[in-house]
């Protein structure tokens, strides 16, 4: 993904070595997403499909295009407004507002320590979720077997250990 304030360029490679022939290039470009179709590419004729949606600003279909390069296509996306994007899709409302939990002077320590392993669970990746399930159970089996352990029970944070 390439950027200037006029276009985003999306790149991508085929495994052949000849470039492609328009003919066997599709492309359907809409307000906020595109969808390139490649038939018979290659040695072996396959077909390929590139498909991305919810873009991060509007772009001019009709202005936008599929050029084929000697390692594939390049697909020009113009912008309807000049503006630099920071990336080629949108970000969740989720990811844009990625806050810690708030820690109420007056709560139990603990309970402020839960709220923010709760909420790094929420927004963590699968490794982070694993990370931390494999935290949370070898806190209990140390609680079980009769050693001390600083970490409370986390009660339901949507997986269990088996899960991951």
């Amino acid at each position: 993904f390439q950027r200037s304030v006029r276009e985003a360029v999306v790149s991508t490679q085929s495994t052949g070595e000849e470039v492609i022939d328009k003919e066997n290039i599709e492309a359907k470009f809409e307000a906020r997403s595109f969808n390139v179709i490649l038939r018979k590419v290659g040695p072996k004729g396959l077909n390929y499909s590139l498909t991305i949606g919810n873009l991060n600003k509007d772009i001019c279909p009709e202005e936008c295009k599929v050029v084929p390069t000697k390692t594939g296509v390049r697909v020009d996306l113009f912008k309807v407004k000049n503006s630099m994007w920071s990336d080629l899709k949108q970000k969740k409302e989720s990811e844009k507002k990625d806050e810690m939990p708030k820690m109420d002077k007056d709560a139990d320590p603990s309970a402020g320590l839960m709220n923010l392993m709760k909420h790094m669970y929420e927004s963590g990746d699968d490794d982070m979720k694993r990370q931390i399930a494999k935290s949370m159970y070898e806190a209990q089996n140390k609680q079980g077997s009769g050693e001390a352990s600083a970490l409370p029970d986390m009660g339901d944070m949507g997986a269990g250990f088996d899960d991951l």
